[in-house]
């Protein structure tokens, strides 16, 4: 309590009260960008996934009958991607889980 009294009543430069809010607006400031930054990063690597799943590399050549080259084909399979959603529910929340046991 001393302390707070002393901090509150100093008239030496800049307030210790000033340095603490300016520090931690800065730290939320940082907390929210690094965030944000992460959810840009998800999104991203997310539909990079996408992108090199969705490569296709099926091709038909109709061989050159006249050398007797036949003809060959390949079907490349389409993979499929699962996205990850968001978490929405809060941390440490009682979340109910179906374990199929089907009874009460």
């Amino acid at each position: 309590m001393n302390w707070l009294k002393q901090a509150w009543n100093e008239e030496d430069g800049v307030l210790s009260f000033e340095w603490t809010l300016l520090a931690v607006l800065v730290v939320f400031g940082i907390v929210s960008g690094l965030s944000a930054g992460r959810d840009a990063i998800i999104d991203e690597l997310g539909d990079m996934a996408a992108a090199v799943v969705g490569i296709n590399q099926s091709f038909t050549f109709s061989g050159i009958p006249a050398l007797g080259i036949p003809g060959s084909s390949y079907t490349d399979i389409q993979a499929t991607v699962s996205d990850c959603g968001r978490q929405t529910t809060p941390w440490g929340a009682d979340v109910q889980v179906d374990n199929g046991s089907g009874g009460s």
